[in-house]
């Protein structure tokens, strides 16, 4: 029997013999009390570590409404309401399922790396990945679960390209349990799971991104674009801002002090043209006073050199901090206007 609100209107969809009221209550059903918990379940799936891409959402979202009115639909007719169970339960599921199915296509190499590494994590006695609230999926060695271990120092893993340099490259370099047991042993602390996948995905050479021409972005500057397109280019830059805000510091001045929209174009230019970032804003970000970022405003773009000499660091390592942040953000809002 149906025992709460949504299961006893599900019953009256069911067993109702007016055509007119039927519907009425199928868009009852849906619109109330399946969309809230279908985009829930999806912007929680599609959320890379933080803000989700728009249009995927309302995509996949859509998706899984049209599977569920076909589905209510065929209820109705073959009048076997026990195949649901809970309808709220129902359709979380199939919202989950829709989302995985999403990532899979549109990260195959991604996805099954994700899998692979799951398995390891699970069947493994000495790893061991759980859930830890806000903080999402943490995984590392079992014995610091046990143990309540900290995580990872935030300065290490923001630079895990330098600290992991030495370890073997490649899918047969090495066994993937001694491999793992080395990442964790050098980060020194439990890591979120999306930052062993970007880690793994290095070492063995695993990638879904395309790389697009730069060119697209400086769409934005030209005054021949349609209205459309520079709509779209400002909302992504202001996705960017955002998804750059989050990163670790070295990573935020190697990222946009070298940005570039074209062979020599600082794309650094285009946030205060487009009205996403100020300059004293963007200096905040970095880390200067606004009299000293204005100093080297013109000059922009650095190269690694003066770079490194500002943050202290050589010219791989910024390379390989840029480099990281990259990935981390193509990862959270997509590769469709990549920049150098």
């Amino acid at each position: 029997m149906a025992t709460t609100t949504v299961d006893s209107l599900l019953s009256q969809y069911v067993e109702c013999t007016d055509p007119r009221r039927a519907e009425a209550l199928l868009e009852e059903l849906v619109v109330e009390h399946a969309q809230p918990g279908i985009q829930k379940v999806v912007r929680y799936k599609l959320a890379f570590q933080g803000r989700s891409e728009t249009q995927d959402i309302e995509d996949v979202s859509g998706e899984v409404m049209v599977e569920l009115i076909g589905r209510l639909r065929s209820i109705k007719q073959s009048d076997h309401l026990e195949t649901i169970g809970s309808f709220s339960g129902y359709t979380a599921v199939t919202a989950y399922h829709a989302c995985n199915e999403y990532l899979r296509r549109k990260y195959p190499n991604r996805h099954r790396l994700k899998n692979r590494l799951r398995y390891l994590l699970n069947n493994e006695y000495t790893f061991e990945i759980w859930e830890a609230g806000d903080a999402g999926w943490l995984c590392g060695m079992r014995q610091w679960r046990a143990d309540d271990t900290s995580r990872a120092p935030a300065d290490r893993v923001g630079r895990w390209r330098d600290i992991l340099a030495d370890l073997p490259h490649g899918q047969s370099a090495s066994r993937p349990t001694d491999l793992l047991t080395r990442v964790f042993d050098h980060l020194r602390g439990p890591v979120e799971f999306d930052e062993l996948v970007d880690i793994m995905a290095w070492l063995w050479g695993v990638d879904d991104q395309e790389h697009l021409s730069e060119s697209i972005a400086r769409e934005i500057e030209s005054r021949e674009s349609g209205p459309e397109l520079r709509l779209e280019l400002a909302q992504w830059l202001r996705e960017l801002w955002l998804q750059i805000l989050e990163l670790p510091r070295p990573q935020r001045v190697a990222l946009l002090l070298n940005l570039r929209s074209g062979p020599s174009t600082p794309a650094a230019a285009l946030l205060p043209m487009t009205g996403v970032a100020s300059v004293a804003e963007i200096a905040e970000t970095l880390g200067f006073t606004p009299e000293d970022f204005s100093a080297i405003w013109n000059s922009l773009p650095l190269e690694d050199l003066e770079i490194g000499r500002r943050l202290g660091l050589s010219r791989q390592q910024v390379i390989n901090l840029r480099k990281s942040a990259r990935e981390r953000l193509t990862r959270r809002i997509g590769g469709k206007y990549r920049f150098r």
